[in-house]
């Protein structure tokens, strides 16, 4: 294989043989590396059905081996911020040390400058690359976790809310609208999860792992929306998924309405979903935040949580 003889192909939209390809160089570079090198966001996109894009946000990248014509590697640009778009890149274990990372980022870097790239793990070979292009890391996303069982099950038994406030399991059906309403609000200065749109929900809730009965609402039963309901005030949404030594949970998102800060809702839901999980026998709870909010940090510290991994972005132009 020659550098001369590879292409980038640029399409919004995969054909489902492509999608399959593509999910399944994914999963052999992550048991090659020991990390997922995808977001779940975009293993979301890249199983998108070419019906179901409706507004284009998402450029998936193909290099093809000229000789086999199987997926070499691939790449994801979301453009749902324009001005900071975020992209993904992996390569095949099998054709790495050919130049064909280089290839991709740089094609990447011409189409968007100002694209900013993750590299889940902070790999070396990754980190290598990236320095190669005088780029530099800009924000760091850590993984946190704690046990949930044996000595460290030490969970209050109860949680009370502030008065006025009661805790119930989502409702399929009816509370999509007014969730993302919410999230939104929480999520308004969030680079991603303030931007989830209702396709996004419903990619999430078509997953194996969704259980609405853990995902927990806040809501406010002394003041109501405007149609009639309890207004959401606050919200736990947990995720179990089976790993290699078990189940594992995810404090999966955690949103407080900016009209409810300052009463301790971020602890109240989060212990709340804690609980659930060691309801459903988890062993271990996971979950992700950015590695600047301090505070947030400093929470989950008390919490029992303590760094187990990280991930890295980075871009061009940065100090």
């Amino acid at each position: 294989m020659t550098g001369q003889s590879l292409a980038v192909e640029e399409s919004t939209t995969l054909s489902p043989e492509l999608s399959g390809d593509v999910l399944a160089l994914a999963v052999r570079a992550g048991r090659h590396d020991g990390v997922k090198p995808l977001s779940e966001q975009t293993v979301l996109q890249a199983r998108r059905l070419p019906d179901d894009v409706t507004t284009p946000t998402s450029t998936h990248l193909v290099v093809r081996d000229p000789e086999t014509g199987a997926v070499a590697a691939y790449g994801h640009v979301d453009e749902g911020d324009p001005g900071a778009p975020s992209a993904e890149l992996v390569v095949d274990p099998d054709h790495r040390r050919r130049g064909i990372g280089g290839l991709l980022l740089d094609h990447v870097l011409r189409r968007w400058p100002q694209a900013r790239l993750w590299s889940h793990g902070d790999l070396q070979d990754a980190r290598r690359l990236y320095s190669s292009r005088n780029l530099t890391v800009v924000r760091e996303l850590w993984q946190m976790s704690r046990p949930l069982e044996g000595e460290w099950s030490d969970l209050p038994e109860e949680v009370e809310l502030p008065e006025g406030l009661a805790v119930r399991p989502f409702r399929v059906g009816q509370d999509e609208e007014a969730w993302l309403e919410l999230n939104a609000r929480a999520f308004a200065t969030h680079a991603e999860q303030g931007r989830m749109t209702r396709a996004d929900l419903a990619d999430r809730q078509a997953e194996p792992w969704f259980d609405p009965q853990g995902f927990l609402v806040v809501e406010d039963t002394t003041a109501t929306d405007a149609d009639g309901r309890a207004r959401m005030a606050a919200f736990h949404w947990t995720k179990v998924e089976s790993g290699p030594s078990g189940s594992v949970g995810e404090v999966y998102v955690v949103g407080v309405d900016p009209n409810y800060q300052g009463r301790g809702l971020g602890l109240t839901v989060t212990l709340l979903g804690l609980r659930h999980l060691r309801a459903r026998g988890v062993g271990t709870a996971t979950l992700y935040v950015d590695g600047d909010n301090a505070a947030a940090i400093a929470t989950y510290h008390r919490l029992g949580f303590e760094r187990m991994a990280i991930d890295v972005m980075y871009a061009a132009g940065a100090a």
